[in-house]
């Protein structure tokens, strides 16, 4: 049971922080089409929302330079750390130098809270968001089963002029897939339904109030929508908005998502038409809207028809429709790639590769000399904290060194903090950057409270003052 805590803990821990990063990249995307948007093809509207697809589906992502990341606060690019680790790591013996330092402590007092106690929210936001995760999916099952064939009564169409025109519509495409056509009376707009054996669903009263050329315009919009993948694609983004169902800003983008897919479904059926007919195109659309003003949607649909505050838009894009020419598509597609670098990228926290350190602990810095070793001197008691993310190697007692802890960066850095009141850390432990690892003293041959610090590049003493901001 305390595995699946913890695996609760690490999946809500790195949803958070992938969602609060998610919300950067939908502001840069809204500035993106805001500055560029006129100037863009209806496509790249879309297409640019696939980003923020990639970036809640993907957990992984390459450090780089260029990344938004490396602008921001390191509280965006470091997951909630939770004190439960206790895999078991060799030991390494570390032989600390010696410093006698003579010294009152600083007069600062300092509150420390426990571990613990910093992370008495973490359970029960876990299990808050699994509530969430849970009630989203049921409820989005109910819908999806509220558009299953029993409940719409859904009939196949039987007339054979009909069925000739929705034939020629689809080898038009290049569309060989089955893709039945049928009716219901309980729907209000025409829709593409499934994932795994699609339909095209059109209302009754349709296939009474609208000629050859209308259903035309309807059949090759629907079938672009199957031929584009929509169904699928909106079925993955609605999964992941369960995931961050916490984020009103993940909704606002999935809804404006499905808004520009419906723009980037039209363009493309423009292409398929004769100019002559991207008027009458339009017209189609207002008479849908005109029959049903308020046309059903579902995470696992596609439809043709919108609301009367988003038609607008598409009516406008119609009035405007310019075949896209390959030098706009480039250009849309090297936007979207150079927008992906600059967003889907991680931090990385230096311009090189050595990683950046903090000081551990608060208080007066008396330099080591030779040994490589600094004091930083102040109460008992104060918080001592990781220096830079790592592993913790060794998490000790000694004579010597008193309590100490030993913690594995990147590139062959080690840090060392000895003479600890208390270990706060387990060895094996996976410590971010300013955890808190253990609490100031005068363990082991020490003459009064404070940390004694080294570090360690491949195995030889390094002077911590060189890596420490100034």
């Amino acid at each position: 049971m305390e595995w699946l805590v913890s695996l609760l803990h690490a999946t809500f821990s790195w949803i958070s922080l992938n969602s609060l990063q998610a919300s950067f990249l939908v502001l840069v995307i809204l500035l993106f089409k805001l500055i560029l948007g006129g100037y863009l093809p209806a496509r790249f509207h879309y297409g640019v929302w696939f980003l923020l697809i990639i970036k809640l589906a993907v957990p992984l992502s390459l450090a780089s330079p260029l990344s938004l990341f490396n602008w921001l606060p390191a509280a965006f690019s470091t997951p909630v750390p939770y004190p439960s680790s206790r895999a078991g790591t060799a030991a390494l013996q570390v032989d600390v130098p010696l410093q006698p330092p003579h010294f009152v402590a600083h007069p600062d007092t300092y509150t420390y809270m426990p571990e613990e106690a910093r992370f008495f929210w973490f359970d029960p936001l876990s299990f808050l968001w699994l509530l969430g995760v849970i009630v989203f999916a049921v409820a989005t099952a109910w819908s999806a089963r509220s558009f299953s064939a029993r409940k719409l009564d859904m009939q196949p169409v039987q007339d054979v002029a009909i069925l000739q025109l929705y034939a020629s519509c689809k080898k038009q495409l290049g569309i060989a897939a089955s893709i039945p056509l049928s009716i219901s009376s309980a729907v209000t707009s025409p829709a593409l339904l499934g994932i795994w054996r699609p339909r095209i669903l059109l209302p009754a009263l349709f296939l009474e109030k609208l000629d050859a050329d209308e259903l035309r315009h309807i059949f090759l919009h629907e079938l672009c929508h199957y031929k584009r993948h929509d169904i699928a694609v909106n079925g993955l983004a609605h999964a992941l908005l369960i995931l961050n169902w916490f984020n009103p800003l993940m909704w606002y983008a999935v809804f404006r998502m499905r808004q520009d897919q419906e723009v980037a479904c039209d363009a493309m059926t423009l292409a398929c038409l004769r100019e002559s007919e991207v008027t009458a195109y339009g017209y189609t659309m207002v008479k849908a809207l005109e029959l049903y003003a308020n046309p059903q949607q579902s995470a696992l649909t596609a439809g043709f028809a919108s609301s009367k505050k988003y038609i607008k838009r598409r009516i406008h894009m119609i009035r405007r429709f310019q075949r896209t020419t390959y030098a706009w598509a480039a250009f849309s597609i090297s936007a979207i790639i150079a927008l992906g670098a600059f967003t889907l990228t991680g931090a990385q926290e230096t311009w090189g590769k050595e990683p950046l350190f903090h000081l551990p602990v608060a208080g007066e810095v008396v330099s080591g000399g030779e040994q490589y070793a600094i004091s930083i001197m102040n109460k008992e008691g104060t918080p001592v904290k990781a220096s830079a993310a790592g592993t913790v190697i060794k998490a000790a007692y000694d004579a010597k060194s008193g309590n100490h802890v030993v913690v594995a960066h990147e590139d062959g850095y080690q840090t060392v903090y000895a003479h600890l009141e208390k270990l706060e850390v387990e060895q094996g432990a996976l410590v971010a950057q300013d955890q808190l690892i253990g609490l100031l003293g005068s363990t082991g041959r020490s003459t009064g409270p404070h940390l004694l610090f080294q570090m360690t590049k491949d195995g030889a003493p390094v002077d911590p003052l060189k890596y420490l901001p100034q």
